[in-house]
């Protein structure tokens, strides 16, 4: 009986412009790249090595390049010429032909050896395989690298926002996965990646699947927002929203479910408006609801739903003018409904009060 050894793994706790994002957990290959593996663990733990400490904990993301590398160094990158010994004795042949997304690389080589870099492909990078130590790869947390990925660079791919390593150790299977920028609740059978490039269950030029892998995610929404957990709920109508824009097929070729396809969007939307509303994130409900209005097919009852939405994230907003204008079209639809009377009803009675407040100001220059 063959038995598989444990890898030992390592996490990076990230956040940015310092929001916490979520932790990354890395596997390394011990077996393969023992003085990689070692030298990488002694700078998650924060280790004296050579009388100094060294550590990744404080550290920044100081290079950051869409479809290619996230790159990241120690703290006290002007080290010493003994820890460039170090860094040189460690430097190993690589792993494997390839070097595909999501691989924990050197990025030291012979002729580049300070601060005990490294880097996390976001995209396949085979060629990179040939010059670099490719010593593990990112078991969890792909939402918070693809993330950092995401953030803003000035032309030198420097991040315009400090992307850091707050804390850093040894990982094992007893220890949590903190990620604030995702949902991995798989309740209503989402099994998906956070962003559907990373994904490998859905079958390849299937839109069934792709559907079926949207109707759940969306469904895991449904059922976290009827617990009442509405950050948890966002998140994952915010995914399901990344899976409809990367697989939305084209109506000639499949005008079945391009059909479908738009109905979930509609629906989607109007979700998104709803929970952000709730979680009085009000620029984000008025830009779903304006997604939603713009769309030609969308039927009276939902552009309904959409104004008077738009229309309550307007007044809490305190731009009233604009939030009567979508309230009375929402009245206007559904007239009999007591909601959008009575909301309708509160806006104007603010934009008096407001216009009274102003008149009473102005007349104190001219009275």
């Amino acid at each position: 009986m063959k038995i598989e050894s444990v890898q030992p793994k390592a996490y990076l706790d990230i956040s940015i412009d310092s929001k916490p994002i979520g932790r990354i957990v890395l596997e390394l290959c011990d077996q393969q790249a023992p003085k990689s593996t070692s030298r990488f663990l002694q700078l998650c733990r924060g280790e004296t090595i050579d009388r100094t400490l060294h550590s990744y904990k404080g550290a920044n993301f100081d290079k950051v390049i869409k479809n290619f590398t996230i790159q990241a160094r120690t703290t006290n990158s002007g080290a010493s010429g003994n820890s460039d010994e170090n860094a040189k004795a460690l430097y190993e042949e690589n792993l494997c032909e390839s070097c595909p997304t999501f691989s924990l690389c050197w990025a030291n080589t012979d002729s580049d050896l300070a601060g005990d870099q490294f880097f996390i492909t976001t995209y396949p990078q085979p060629h990179l395989a040939k010059k670099y130590t490719v010593f593990g790869h990112v078991i969890h947390g792909k939402s918070v690298v693809r993330e950092i990925e995401r953030v803003s660079t000035n032309s030198q791919y420097e991040p315009t926002v400090a992307v850091v390593i707050d804390s850093c150790g040894e990982w094992d299977e007893s220890m949590n996965i903190p990620i604030f920028n995702a949902s991995y609740d798989q309740v209503g059978g989402d099994i998906y990646e956070e962003y559907p490039d990373d994904d490998q269950t859905i079958e390849e030029d299937s839109v069934e699947s792709a559907f079926t892998a949207i109707e759940r995610i969306k469904e895991s929404g449904t059922i976290l927002f009827k617990r009442g957990d509405k950050n948890q709920a966002y998140m994952k109508w915010r995914k399901c929203l990344r899976y409809i824009v990367e697989f939305d097929p084209d109506q000639d070729q499949n005008p079945e479910y391009f059909q479908k396809f738009k109905e979930v969007k509609k629906k989607i939307y109007l979700n998104l408006s709803l929970v952000t509303l709730q979680l009085k994130q009000y620029n984000d409900s008025i830009k779903y609801c304006t997604f939603l209005l713009d769309l030609d097919d969308a039927v009276e009852q939902e552009r309904a739903k959409a104004h008077f939405r738009r229309g309550s994230a307007y007044f809490e907003l305190n731009k009233l003018e604009s939030s009567l204008v979508d309230l009375k079209t929402a009245h206007k639809i559904l007239p009999s409904d007591e909601l959008v009377s009575k909301k309708m009803q509160e806006a104007e009675s603010a934009l008096e009060a407001k216009k009274r407040k102003e008149k009473s100001k102005y007349a104190k220059f001219f009275g």
